[in-house]
């Protein structure tokens, strides 16, 4: 690693060599960076797009459940050096995802009405209304 002080935004590339472990070069460096994350020797930034990305790139292109998904980047996110802005929604979007929410924005929308607007959630998808918490409705 070039620094090992700092911060450094992350891509989607890093983090899906480091689950996957599929590249002989890339997930030796991924893991190595999220080594340093975990000894707290870099912090690591990680706009919850690339979250996003993550999750559809290991849905659609490598098949995984998204039960396996949210155990798989869960504890990721919680580190306390891995950086994301507003943590707890897409903690708490990735709990619904591997439960009960089939697409992960449907969980980051629900997680958004539970924590910034007392559950309620304008959505056309009925299938939200069986979200814990959530109170949908198609118009205010």
């Amino acid at each position: 690693m070039t620094s090992s002080t700092g911060r450094f935004a992350i891509d989607a590339n890093i983090l899906l060599r480091f689950l996957l472990q599929d590249h002989p070069d890339y997930s030796v460096k991924a893991r190595r960076i999220m080594e340093a994350v975990q000894a707290g020797e870099i912090a690591v930034f990680c706009d919850p797009l690339i979250i996003g990305e993550v999750v559809w790139v290991l849905k659609s292109t490598y098949k995984v459940a998204p039960p396996t998904i949210a155990k798989m980047l869960g504890p990721l996110v919680l580190a306390e050096r891995f950086i994301v802005p507003d943590k707890e929604r897409y903690v708490r979007a990735l709990e619904l995802y591997g439960t009960t929410i089939p697409h992960f924005g449907d969980a980051c929308a629900c997680a958004a009405a539970l924590e910034e607007c007392k559950g309620r959630l304008l959505s056309f998808d009925k299938s939200l209304s069986r979200v814990e918490g959530v109170q949908r409705a198609e118009e205010p």
